[in-house]
C-alpha cells in the first residue's frame, strides 16, 4: 500500500508539472479525462530555502573585513601522505574554527579547494585578532604530516555585496587575490584594514610595511602590510605580487569577471602548446581574458611577462620594433634588426602576449619565428582569425553566462554580475526590483553576453530604467555606444566593433555574411547553402574570422545576435539582394516544414521534432513573410507542422499567436479561391483545436464547424482529414460526444476508400481517428465497439513505431481496463502511454497519462 501511494503521488506530480508546461486548461482537462478523477489542487508547498538562504540574516552587511586562508603545498601532502591528512586537516580545521568562534567571525564557505576558508567580521580589528590567533594555534600542533601545515591568510575591509548567502564584488576578490601573493605561515593585511586597526594593534602584534604591490586582479595597486605575531618568524620570500616579475601588464579598470573555466582552459592548452590563439569578436573580452592569463602564470617566466598592443601599428613590418620596445631591446647594431631581436629573445624564459593580431596577420610569420628560436618563450596570441600557424592551439570564446533570469529571483551568472557591477560604478545607490529581472535578462540575451555590449548597456542606467534600456538595444544597435574619452575607437559603440570586423572582409565574404543575417536561432550548412549561396568554404573561413561559431555535435552555425543585427542592416541597404534572400529562406524553410509533417505520419515520427525544433524561428519567420505576401498557398504547406510542433510542445498560446494575424489578415477578402478556402479549412482547424485545449470552447466550437464546412467544399484530402480530426478533438472538449461517430466514420471510410493502399497516409490517418472515436464510444458505454476500433488502430499503427497515436491509443486501453476492474492492466498501459509520450515530446499526452497513472495506482 506504501508503495502504490508513493507511486500515485510521483505520477500526479510529474503530470502537474507537465500540465504547467504544456499550457494545458484545467477546464479542457476536466473535459478530455471525463472518466477520470482531476481535481485542481493548490501549489505545493515551496522546497525548505537552502542554507545558505536561510542565514542571509546573519551574515554582517556594511563595512566588513574578509579573512582568507588557505594551505600551502596542500596538494603535494596529499601525494606524500594521503593516509593522515584527513587528520591534519580536522587539526586545521579545529584552530580556525575556534579562534573564529572566540572573535565573532562568521565562516561564509570554503572557497576553492578544501582547505580554503572564507569568514567575514564585522570588526576588522577582532578579525587581526583572530587571524593572529589562528596563526599562533597552528604553531602549536603537532602535525601528522611530514612537515607542519603551514597556512597563508590575508584581511582587507571594505563594502558588502550580499546575495543570496555569500559575499560578491571586489572586496571579496581582492582579499582573495592578496592571499595569493602570501606565503605559508605569512599574514598579510590590506591598506584599507591597515586604516582601521592601526592605532588597535594588541602589544605582541606589530606590523610591516610591505610597500605597494600589483596584485594579479590587474587593478589599483595595493599598499600591503604583514602582520607578525610575537613569537612566530616573520622571514619570507618576496611577496608573489605581478611586481616580482619583469612585466608591463596593463592595469584594468575593472576585474575580469566569469571567466573562471576560460582562464583554466588557457593554462592547459599553454602547458601543452607553445601557441595559443584566443578567437572571438571585438568586444568580447579576449584581451581581458589573456592579461589575466598571463598574471596568473608569471611565476612560470621569470624573465618576464609582456604584453605586445599591435592595434595601433598600421604595418605588419612594424611588428618586429613594436617586440623590441616592449621587451625593452635596442636594435641600434648594423645587424637586421629582426637577427637582432631573434637572438636577444633566444635564451630567455618569456610569456609574450600580441593583441589585436587580426589586421596585420600577414605578419605572423614573426611569431614562427620566436618559437623557432626561442625554445622557452610562450606565446598568447587574441585575434578575430587563426594566425594559420603550425601547433597553433585555439580558445574559442564567447559571451559571458546569459543564464535564464527567473522573475522572482536575484540575477545569477557572470553576465548579470558584469551588469550589476558597472551600473553600481555608475549609479552606487542603484537596486533591483522584480520588474527589472525580466529586462535585464532580456540585454543579456540581447547582447549574448559580450562584454562590451553589457557595459555600454549598464552605461545608462543613471538616465534609463532597466526596461527602457532592454526596449532601445532590441530596437536599435547604435544605442551601445559610450563617449568614455579613454576608450578605443574601436570599442566606442558595438557598431564600431563591427565595423572594424566587417572591413577586414573581403566583398565576397561581406556578401555572404550579410546574407546570412537572415537566419534566426542558428543554421545549417544546408540552409547556408540554399538561402545565402555559402559554400563550407565560406563557413569555414567566417568561422575563422570569429563570425559564425560552429558546433561539430549538432553541425549548426549561429551569429551573435549584435553582429546578426548589424550585418542584417548591411543585407537590408540593398532591397533586390534583401527581397531574394527573404525569398529564399521563406521557401527553403516552408519546404522543411511540409516534409516534417509528412514525416510525422510515417515511420520517422519520432525524429519530425529533432528536424524542426531548432529552426522554429526560421519557420516562423517564413511564416510571417508569406503572410506580408499574401502567399496562401505556401502557408498551407506549413499548418501541418505548426499544429505538430505546437501540439507536442504544449505552446498552444504561441500558436494561436502565429494563426490570428495570417486569419485576420486574409478574413474578409474579396478574393475567393480553391487555395485560399484551403488554407482558411486548415488554419481555422488548428485554431479551433488550439482555443479548445485552453478552455475557450466557444471560439473553438465555432472555427472547427467552419473548418470542415469549408473543407467539404474543396477538393482537397489533407484539409478535409485536419478539419474533422480536430472537430471531433473539439466536440470531446465540448462533452458531445454523440456527435462525434458521424463524423469520424464519414472521414474514415474516405480515408480507407477508394484511394486504397496505394495511399498510405490515408490509411495512417485512419488509424488514428479510430483512436479519438474509439473514446467518445468510452465515454457513452459503447465498450465493445471502442475496443474493435483500439483494435484495428493498433494493428495499423504499431508496427509502424508510431508513437502519437499509439500514446493515446494506450491510454484508452487503459481507461477500459480499469472500467473493468484490471488496475495491474491499467498501469502497465498508461505507463506504456507515458513511455511514447516521453520519446514523442507530447506534454499533454503525457500529463494525461500520468494522471490516469495516479488514478490506477
Amino acid at each position: 500500500m506504501a508503495s502504490a501511494a508513493v507511486a500515485t503521488r510521483s505520477a500526479y506530480t510529474e503530470s502537474f508539472a507537465v500540465k504547467g508546461r504544456s499550457q494545458l486548461s484545467v477546464r479542457t482537462g476536466l473535459a478530455w479525462l471525463r472518466l477520470s478523477i482531476i481535481a485542481v489542487t493548490p501549489h505545493r508547498p515551496r522546497e525548505p530555502l537552502p542554507l545558505a538562504s536561510i542565514q542571509v540574516s546573519h551574515l554582517p552587511e556594511g563595512t566588513v573585513t574578509f579573512l582568507f586562508t588557505d594551505v600551502e603545498g596542500s596538494t603535494r601532502l596529499w601525494e606524500d601522505a594521503p593516509e593522515v591528512m584527513m587528520d591534519a586537516l580536522r587539526l586545521h580545521d579545529e584552530a580556525i574554527d575556534a579562534a573564529v568562534e572566540a572573535h565573532g567571525g562568521v565562516s561564509v564557505k570554503p572557497r576553492g579547494e578544501g582547505d580554503s576558508r572564507f569568514v567575514v567580521f564585522r570588526s576588522a580589528k577582532e578579525a587581526v585578532h583572530a587571524v593572529a590567533e589562528i596563526q599562533r594555534r597552528l604553531t602549536r600542533v603537532e602535525w601528522p604530516t611530514p612537515r607542519p601545515i603551514r597556512v597563508r591568510a590575508s584581511l582587507h575591509s571594505g563594502p558588502a555585496q550580499l546575495e543570496l548567502g555569500d559575499y560578491y564584488g571586489s572586496t571579496v576578490n581582492r582579499a582573495a587575490r592578496l592571499r595569493a601573493i602570501a606565503h605559508g605561515g605569512q599574514t598579510l593585511i590590506s591598506g584599507a584594514t591597515h586604516d582601521l586597526v592601526q592605532d588597535h594593534i594588541a602589544d605582541d602584534l606589530a606590523v610591516t610595511d610591505m610597500g605597494w604591490h600589483r596584485l594579479k586582479d590587474l587593478t589599483r595597486p595595493e599598499h600591503v602590510f604583514q602582520l607578525d605575531v610575537k613569537g612566530i618568524s616573520g622571514e619570507f620570500p618576496p611577496l608573489k605580487s605581478l611586481d616580482a616579475v619583469p612585466n608591463n601588464l596593463p592595469e584594468q579598470v575593472t576585474e575580469l569577471i566569469g571567466r573562471e573555466a576560460e582562464i583554466e582552459q588557457m593554462e592547459e592548452l599553454l602547458r601543452d602548446n607553445r601557441l595559443v590563439t584566443v578567437l572571438a569578436p571585438g568586444g568580447t573580452g579576449k584581451t581581458h581574458l589573456s592579461i589575466q592569463a598571463a598574471a596568473n602564470l608569471t611565476a612560470d617566466y621569470p624573465d618576464g611577462v609582456y604584453f605586445i598592443a599591435l592595434a595601433d601599428i598600421s604595418s605588419s613590418e612594424d611588428i618586429v620594433q613594436t617586440v623590441a620596445e616592449t621587451v625593452g631591446v635596442a636594435l641600434s647594431s648594423s645587424e637586421d634588426p629582426r637577427t637582432q631581436l631573434l637572438e636577444y629573445l633566444a635564451p630567455r624564459t618569456l610569456l609574450l602576449i600580441f593583441d589585436n593580431f587580426e589586421h596585420v596577420a600577414e605578419g605572423a610569420e614573426i611569431v614562427a619565428a620566436i618559437l623557432e628560436a626561442a625554445p622557452s618563450i610562450d606565446v598568447i596570441a587574441t585575434s578575430r582569425s587563426r594566425l594559420q600557424l603550425s601547433g597553433e592551439a585555439t580558445l574559442l570564446l564567447e559571451g559571458l553566462d546569459t543564464g535564464r533570469v527567473p522573475i522572482d529571483e536575484a540575477p545569477t551568472g557572470s553576465g548579470a554580475q558584469l551588469f550589476i557591477d558597472s551600473a553600481r560604478r555608475i549609479q552606487p545607490n542603484i537596486s533591483f526590483g522584480e520588474e527589472d529581472l525580466a529586462s535585464l535578462g532580456e540585454i543579456l540575451r540581447l547582447t549574448d553576453g559580450m562584454p562590451l555590449g553589457i557595459l555600454l548597456a549598464s552605461a545608462w542606467v543613471d538616465m534609463l530604467s532597466i526596461p527602457d534600456i532592454a526596449a532601445e538595444i532590441s530596437k536599435n544597435i547604435d544605442f551601445l555606444e559610450s563617449t568614455v574619452v579613454d576608450m578605443p575607437d574601436r570599442h566606442r559603440s558595438v557598431r564600431a566593433v563591427f565595423e572594424y570586423s566587417w572591413d577586414l572582409l573581403s566583398a565576397t565574404e561581406q556578401r555572404t555574411f550579410a546574407a546570412l543575417s537572415i537566419f534566426r536561432g542558428g543554421f545549417t550548412r544546408e540552409a547556408a547553402g540554399a538561402v545565402a549561396g555559402a559554400s563550407l568554404r565560406d563557413l569555414a573561413g567566417l568561422a575563422r574570422k570569429s563570425l559564425l561559431r560552429a558546433d561539430p555535435e549538432t553541425g549548426r552555425y549561429s551569429v551573435h545576435e549584435l553582429l546578426r543585427q548589424f550585418a542584417e542592416r548591411e543585407l537590408t541597404s540593398d532591397t533586390e539582394r534583401h527581397s531574394e534572400v527573404l525569398h529564399l529562406h521563406a521557401a527553403y524553410y516552408t519546404d522543411m516544414a511540409r516534409k516534417a509533417f509528412e514525416s510525422f505520419h510515417s515511420p520517422d515520427q519520432g525524429r519530425m521534432m529533432e528536424t524542426l525544433e531548432p529552426d522554429l524561428d526560421n519557420v516562423r519567420l517564413a511564416w510571417r513573410h508569406h503572410i506580408e505576401v499574401n502567399d496562401s498557398a505556401r502557408l498551407c504547406q506549413m499548418v501541418g507542422a505548426i499544429w505538430c510542433a505546437y501540439e507536442l510542445r504544449g505552446w498552444y498560446h504561441a500558436g494561436l499567436a502565429l494563426l490570428n494575424p495570417a486569419l485576420q489578415h486574409f478574413q474578409g477578402r474579396e478574393e475567393t479561391s480553391d487555395r485560399l478556402d484551403i488554407f482558411r479549412a486548415r488554419a481555422l482547424a488548428v485554431h479551433a483545436a488550439f482555443s479548445g485545449v485552453l478552455g475557450h470552447f466557444d471560439t473553438a466550437d465555432a472555427n472547427s464547424e467552419s473548418a470542415l464546412s469549408v473543407a467539404h467544399g474543396v477538393d482537397d484530402p489533407e484539409s478535409f482529414l485536419l478539419a474533422s480530426h480536430l472537430r471531433a478533438q473539439t466536440l470531446l472538449y465540448l462533452n458531445r460526444t454523440t456527435e462525434i461517430p458521424p463524423i469520424l466514420n464519414e472521414v474514415i471510410a474516405f480515408a480507407e476508400g477508394p484511394a486504397g493502399d496505394s495511399w498510405e497516409i490515408g490509411r495512417y490517418w485512419a488509424a488514428g481517428l479510430k483512436n479519438i472515436e474509439a473514446f467518445a464510444l468510452i465515454v457513452t458505454g459503447d465498450t465493445d465497439n471502442a475496443r474493435r476500433l483500439l483494435d484495428e488502430s493498433r494493428e495499423r499503427l504499431e508496427p509502424l513505431g508510431d508513437l502519437f497515436y499509439m500514446a493515446w491509443n494506450y491510454g484508452h486501453r487503459a481507461r477500459l481496463a480499469i472500467r473493468e476492474g484490471r488496475f495491474d492492466d491499467a498501469v502497465d498501459l498508461f505507463s506504456r502511454s507515458a513511455d511514447r509520450a516521453r520519446r514523442l515530446g507530447s506534454l499533454r499526452t503525457l500529463h494525461v497519462a500520468l494522471f490516469g497513472l495516479g488514478d490506477a495506482t
